[in-house]
Formats: C-alpha cells, sequence, structure tokens
C-alpha cells in the first residue's frame, strides 16, 4: 500500500503517535501501533461510521461513557483456571474494569436508532452485573475482605480485636512501671517481626522479663518484648492465622462463582479495547475538525477545503490561518499537473493530499468538508523531496530516476501516484523531455495522479493529454508572496525572477539573468503570470459580484419578511379596532337598556328591545360567516387558477359563454378581450376555456 519510507516522509507515524496519546488502555496502545492504509472493504466503512458517531456525540458535547480502565488479562486468565485464587487487590481491579465494561455496553445497546454502527459492537454482548455484585459483597474500596463475607470470619476478628486490646493494656500497664523506674530509653516503643517490643537500657536488661528481639548497633539499647504480653500476642498470631486462612478460603470461593463468567468478561474487555480505540481516533478528529466524507467504491475525487492535519494543529495552537486545498480527480481529469512559483506550497498541496488518502484508509476522519468525494486506491506511490543516497553514491537526478522506475513498474488504474519536480536534477531540457515521457506513461495507464513540475513543456503537454490537466499555485504579484491557493484550469508561471527579488537577491543580478534568459521562454513565463494575474482578479470581480447579487437577495427577502408581517400586524390591529367598536357598542346597548329597566318603564319593552337587539346581532354574525366562506371560496379559487393563467389564455366569465383572451394580468385583477369589447375580471370569476 505505502512503503515505510514513504509513510515517514509524510510524517504518518505522528499521526499515529497523537492518536495513541488519546488512548487509555494497553490493547487500544497496541492497535494504534498497527494502524496502516488498507483497501476498501465492508469492515473499514463499518470502523470510519463507528467513529464518526463518536465523534459527533463528543462535538456537541454530548454523554460518551468513560473508557479509562486497568488490564486485567491476565486476571481473568487466572480466573480462568479451576481452584484459581486472586487476591483482593486483583478482584478490586476486575470489579473496576468489569464496572467499565458493564457501563458502556449498557450504553451501547441503547444506541440501536441513533448510533447503529456503535450498536453492532455490543449487539451480542452481556452485562455481568453478578460479577459486581458478588466482589462488591465479598471485598470493600479498600481492598479488603469485609468482615461480612462469612460468620467465622466476623468472629475471629472480634477476637483479635478483643485479644489486641488486651495486648494494649497490658503493654502500657508495663511500661508505665518501667518508665517510673527509669528502664526505658526516650524512644521506648518498637516493632520486630509484627511484634511490639521495648527500648531497654542494656545495663537494666535483667530487670526487664521477656524475649530479645534485636540490639542496637551502638550496643547500648536491647529490645524486648515484655513477658506480660508474649502470651497473648501467641494467641493474636494463631487468629490472624486463623483469619489468612478464612479469607483464602472466602475468595477462593469468590473466584469459583466468576469463573462461569470468564468468557463474557474477556468479550467485553475486548469491546472495551476497541471502543478504547474508537474514542481515541474521534478525539483527534474534534481537534482537526475532521469528518467522514461519501465513500465510493469507483473512481472518484472530490477534495473539498482539506487541511495537512499537523500544519492544521501548528496553526491552531499559535493562532495563524491555514489555507485550505481543494482538488478533483474524476475519469475524465485524472492527473493534475501543478505549477507556480516555488515555496508556494504545492509541495505540502502533495503531502496533504497523500497524508489525508492514507488517514482515510486506514479508518481516520479528515479534515475537509462533508461533502468531499472520497474513493479507496490499491497503491499510494509518492516521490516527494531531495532523494539524493550519501550511501548509495545516488545523486539527486539518479535517485529520482530510481524513485521514478519504481513507480513506473507498479502503476495501474488502481494507483495515486504523488511525484514532485519529477525530471528535476539535471539538465533542464533533457530533464524535461524525461518529464514529458513519464507523463505520457502515467496517463496512458489510466493512473489516478497529482505531479508539480516547472517544465514549460510539461505544463503544455498537460493541455493536450486528454486525461490530465493544469492547476497553479497562486501569487500575488503586487506583494512579492505566495497565496497558497490552488486554482485549477491554467499552468501558472514559477515567478523565479519575483520570488529571487523577494528574498533579497541582488538586483542587478537579476536583470543580467533575464537578459541572458531565451527570450521566447521569458515571454511564456510573464504571459503566463498576466494570464495568472488576469485570472485572479477577474475571480475576485467575480467572487465580490456575487456575493454583492447575495447581499441583495438576502435585503430583497428581508424586506419582503418584514412587509408581510408589517402587513400582517396592520391588519392584526385592524380587525382588534373593529372588535373593540363592536364591543363598545354592545356595552352602550346594554347600558341604555340597564338605564330603562331601573327607570321603572314599560319592562315588556325593554326585554323586547333586548330580543331585537339579539335576533339582529346573530343574522349579522351569519351573513359574516357566509361572506367568509365566500371570501375563502374565492381564494381557493384564485390559488387554483392563478398558475395557469397567462397573456393568451382562453377564459370565460362565470355563468357566460363568451370567450375572451387575456391581454394582462395584474395582480389578481384579469385584463380580457372579447371580439372588439375589453373588460377587467376577478381571477375568481373566471374559469378557462379549454378543454
Amino acid at each position: 500500500m505505502v512503503d515505510q519510507k514513504n509513510s515517514e516522509l509524510l510524517q504518518f507515524d505522528k499521526i499515529k503517535q497523537l492518536v495513541k496519546q488519546k488512548c487509555c488502555g494497553r490493547h487500544a496502545k497496541l492497535l494504534c501501533d498497527g494502524i496502516s492504509p488498507g483497501k476498501y472493504s465492508k469492515e473499514m466503512i463499518v470502523e470510519l461510521n463507528q467513529v464518526n458517531e463518536i465523534k459527533v456525540l463528543l462535538a456537541a458535547n454530548g454523554y460518551f461513557p468513560g473508557v479509562e480502565h486497568e488490564d486485567v488479562i491476565e486476571e481473568l486468565t487466572v480466573l480462568n483456571l479451576e481452584g484459581s485464587l486472586l487476591s483482593e487487590t486483583h478482584l478490586l481491579k476486575v470489579l473496576k474494569t468489569t464496572e467499565v465494561i458493564n457501563t458502556l455496553i449498557r450504553f451501547l445497546k441503547g444506541k440501536k436508532t441513533t448510533q447503529p454502527y456503535l450498536y453492532e459492537l455490543a449487539e451480542d454482548a452481556n452485562v455481568c452485573e453478578i460479577v459486581v455484585d458478588e466482589i462488591n459483597r465479598i471485598i470493600d474500596a479498600e481492598a479488603q475482605v469485609k468482615n461480612t463475607a462469612s460468620s467465622e470470619l466476623n468472629r475471629i476478628r472480634k477476637q483479635i480485636i478483643e485479644k489486641r486490646r488486651e495486648s494494649d493494656k497490658r503493654f502500657y500497664n508495663h511500661v508505665n512501671d518501667l518508665r517510673k523506674q527509669g528502664y526505658l530509653r526516650e524512644n521506648e516503643e518498637g516493632y520486630f517481626n509484627g511484634r511490639r517490643t521495648l527500648a531497654v537500657l542494656v545495663e537494666h536488661k535483667s530487670e526487664v522479663s521477656g524475649f530479645v528481639h534485636s540490639k542496637s548497633e551502638s550496643g547500648k539499647t536491647i529490645f524486648i518484648e515484655p513477658g506480660v504480653t508474649i502470651a497473648i500476642n501467641n494467641e493474636v498470631a494463631e487468629l490472624e492465622i486463623d483469619e489468612q486462612r478464612e479469607v483464602n478460603r472466602i475468595l477462593r470461593e469468590l473466584c469459583a462463582l466468576i469463573k462461569p463468567y470468564v468468557p463474557e468478561l474477556k468479550k467485553g474487555f475486548q469491546i472495551l479495547g476497541v471502543v478504547d480505540f474508537l474514542k481515541a481516533k474521534a478525539l483527534f478528529a474534534v481537534d482537526l475538525n475532521a469528518t467522514l466524507p461519501e465513500i465510493k467504491e469507483g473512481f472518484d475525487l472530490h477534495i473539498i477545503s482539506a487541511y495537512h492535519p499537523l500544519l492544521f494543529l501548528q496553526n491552531k495552537k499559535s493562532g495563524r490561518k491555514t489555507i485550505p486545498l481543494t482538488v478533483e480527480l474524476n475519469a475524465e481529469n485524472r492527473v493534475l499537473v501543478i505549477s507556480g512559483p516555488n515555496a508556494g506550497g504545492k509541495t505540502i498541496a502533495l503531502k496533504t493530499i497523500g497524508i489525508l488518502q492514507m488517514m482515510l484508509q486506514s479508518g481516520l476522519l479528515i479534515p475537509v468538508k462533508e461533502n468531499s468525494k472520497y474513493c479507496f486506491f490499491d497503491k499510494i506511490l509518492i516521490d516527494i523531496g531531495d532523494t539524493q543516497s550519501i550511501e548509495n553514491e545516488l545523486s539527486t537526478y539518479s535517485a529520482k530516476l530510481k524513485s521514478m522506475t519504481s513507480i513506473l513498474n507498479e502503476i495501474n488504474e488502481s494507483t495515486l501516484v504523488l511525484m514532485d519536480e519529477f525530471g528535476s536534477g539535471t539538465d533542464p531540457e533533457l530533464g524535461s523531455a524525461i518529464a514529458e515521457a513519464v507523463l505520457e506513461s502515467i496517463e496512458n495507464s489510466k493512473t489516478k495522479g497529482v505531479i508539480t513540475s516547472h517544465f514549460s513543456n510539461v505544463k503544455l503537454l498537460a493541455e493536450k493529454l486528454e486525461g490530465t490537466f493544469n492547476g497553479c499555485m497562486l501569487f500575488d504579484i503586487d506583494h512579492l508572496e505566495p497565496k497558497y491557493i490552488l486554482s485549477i484550469g491554467e499552468p501558472g508561471s514559477s515567478y523565479t525572477f519575483e520570488v529571487a527579488e523577494r528574498v533579497g537577491f541582488p538586483k542587478y543580478i537579476i536583470e543580467r539573468a533575464k537578459q541572458k534568459v531565451d527570450k521566447d521562454k521569458l515571454k511564456f513565463n510573464r504571459l503566463l503570470a498576466e494570464v495568472q494575474t488576469q485570472k485572479t482578479k477577474l475571480d475576485e470581480q467575480l467572487e465580490k459580484a456575487e456575493h454583492e447579487e447575495f447581499l441583495k437577495k438576502m435585503a430583497k427577502e428581508k424586506y419582503h419578511v418584514l412587509f408581510e408581517t408589517w402587513q400582517e400586524k396592520i391588519t392584526r390591529e385592524r380587525e382588534r379596532k373593529i372588535e373593540l367598536a363592536r364591543l363598545a357598542d354592545y356595552g352602550q346597548k346594554y347600558l341604555r337598556l340597564m338605564d330603562d329597566w331601573n327607570n321603572k318603564g314599560d319592562r315588556k319593552m325593554v326585554i323586547k328591545r333586548f330580543i331585537d337587539g339579539i335576533t339582529a346581532e346573530t343574522k349579522k354574525q351569519i351573513e359574516l360567516r357566509k361572506q367568509k366562506k365566500l371570501d375563502n371560496f374565492s381564494e381557493k379559487k384564485i390559488a387554483n387558477i392563478k398558475p395557469k393563467l397567462k397573456v393568451g389564455s382562453k377564459v370565460k366569465i362565470l355563468s357566460g359563454t363568451e370567450i375572451g383572451i387575456v391581454e394582462e394580468i395584474k395582480n389578481e385583477k384579469v385584463f380580457i378581450k372579447f371580439g372588439l369589447m375589453k373588460m377587467t375580471v376577478g381571477m375568481e370569476n373566471l374559469v378557462l376555456a379549454e378543454g
């Protein structure tokens, strides 16, 4: 796929190292060491989608379970043995890692709809809750077997506590007696082999009964276990032996209980390692703002706004902007020849294309726009940089020829070739002839590739050959500095003299050099520069015009939205005022009726006026509803006929038989000619006469 030398040249090992730094466990780090480009496969597409699903969650600050864990593969191997015994510390490791596994599996199993590719990882896995429960039942957070693990252990430990308390009491009573008699040193206590001792002055050793454990280097102090505590300490030691036996029995039972779940734990641990690896890739993708482009099985390479990952991270750290790269290779344009000034970005463009292709084929997301299109290649063949070899006594040109020979022997239609300054390192005329022949061979083999060159004949040949096309790195002639922008469609000038002037090369030498150059070649180079400059200016003007048109369109849309909002507001305000006037009218009528009623006039007449008022208002509301229905009907009629009406349409007036011709349409009014007569009719009163 890609040999080690070219992998190092593209700094792919640095990419792997950056991913590895984000791994938590040993298994994931081993998987990182094995990252390498592969061919198109279902497994690779699944892995890319798994990374993308995690990346989307992380980028949106969504929840994804932690994968920090300890390696327990050795503990699980021991647990699988008959009669195995793990210490409390090792069982606590198993507990913590199992909790991480269980949390992860529960999370993945709940993602069948939203993250289907991640769900596949845990589809056949099971949560081992019983392992967590049983270890928690036996072992505490400090890796000690709990007193409640068995009644026997609880009894033994209670006895140990009582015996130690009694031992302490006897010891300190004895210490107080000896201190009063002046037999002890200032540092009066010590421990030897787990036994508490007294620091006795050597001249008083005969006055202190007990077992001698040690003597100071100076010989002035002797360490004695008091006789008053020896018997009880022996009882404590015997109880501690019983305690350890009971602990071992409990742990062995616990291990036997866990043993049937070891296969499931191993499967879970394997899933944890894989997810740790995928998450590391996703975290790296977040750093790069990387995405998953559309991947095609056939040949289709449309790279949109791509960044070299290492350059992007470097510039991001220093707060500088990275110029994106956009390039497309397809069936008609398989080989791109890039020209332009030195230090203008040609080589970094090649490296960007190469490293991103390697990353994608290694299961890594890449910093490009999501609507980019990628395909997989069987081989990526690279010749970038000065390949001079002192060890093999090869000149730059010889090394270039050797590299090109190796590439030409392997190229086919499933190959991506990236060659920098091919044909350089020897006589320009002969080197350019070699470059032409190589370009023809690459084109004939249906290989896909990107090549950089300064040779004019190669640029011209790229225009003639069917599958090749030109591109150039833009140069700001006014400020004498590269733009690092790739422009597709025409070759570029090398700006040899301009670059020399930019770096401070003596002007008089530049002028003398210009006099020595073939006038036609100089004119051709100048013409390329002028064409490129003019195209750049035209592109800028076009971009400016498009931007202004876009702003006009946005302003127009904003105006329409504001106008419609204003109209709606006016309509609502008018309706509100009508409603208020109607309510005010009701209020006045009601007040007059109340006055007449309170004046104790003809109350039957008051009631009659009240009923008449209600009857009149009811009729009015019925009429309004009818009118509203008619208005709605008219609106529907207009909406139905308006798209079909145009100047020249034949129409009839509703319930009419005369056919007229539409001469003009203005809003919802139609100007119609009936023979010599003309009239204006609302759309709602028309029907089409055709058919």
